[in-house]
């Protein structure tokens, strides 16, 4: 079996697997597209990061306009700040050929946020700190068609950030309506754990 008509079975089976969680994921209600129930704190949100040119926060700032909120320059303005800590990507080898070259490689982007909302009254105010995305992606290196594996390694890495923002705003979510169920009314820690992603599962911490 030639190696071009193996490689075009494995993105044939992994787009199959991927489609398949997909479909599984929605039926359990579950989405990483579409709406999302932010805190009215977040009403106005003044977003941090030491990029400002990042495509995670250019996502992170669409996300955001289209459920409601408006990003604003100004902190003294926000009723919300949304701080990127960090945002980190790597890559490691994970096979290679018979001749010692790599042919797969497994890329990681790993984002650190924080957020802090300003609410008047102490109800239904959310904290995160600290809390960590993990996102893992494979692809196939062929080294005779190097620009084609560059582009799908661009491809990947561009679709973890959009799914790193979306994710990003589940969490959010998640503490909000926590919150919403607290009969104490006190600050919600939100100390849920990290999210790891790997397709074709896509996970959430319980």
């Amino acid at each position: 079996m030639s190696q071009t008509k193996t490689k075009y079975q494995y993105f044939f089976v992994k787009g199959l697997l991927s489609v398949m969680m997909l479909l599984m994921v929605t039926s359990c209600g579950f989405h990483l597209r579409g709406a999302f129930q932010l805190p009215a704190e977040m009403a106005t949100v003044y977003l941090q990061a030491k990029n400002a040119n990042s495509e995670l926060l250019l996502d992170i700032k669409r996300t955001l306009k289209t459920n409601g909120s408006v990003v604003v320059d100004d902190a003294t303005k926000a009723t919300a700040s949304l701080k990127i800590e960090s945002e980190k990507q790597t890559q490691r080898v994970i096979s290679v050929d018979n001749h010692g070259r790599a042919s797969e490689y497994e890329l990681k982007f790993e984002v650190v946020y924080s957020l802090s909302t300003l609410s008047a009254s102490e109800k239904n105010t959310i904290q995160i700190k600290a809390r960590k995305l993990e996102l893992i992606r494979d692809y196939l290196y062929d080294s005779t068609a190097v620009l084609g594996s560059s582009r799908e390694k661009a491809t990947l890495i561009r679709d973890m950030q959009r799914d790193a923002s979306r994710l990003m705003m589940l969490q959010i979510q998640a503490a909000y309506r926590k919150s919403q169920r607290s009969d104490s009314g006190s600050k919600d820690s939100a100390s849920l754990l990290p999210v790891k992603d790997k397709l074709p599962a896509v996970k959430t911490a319980p």
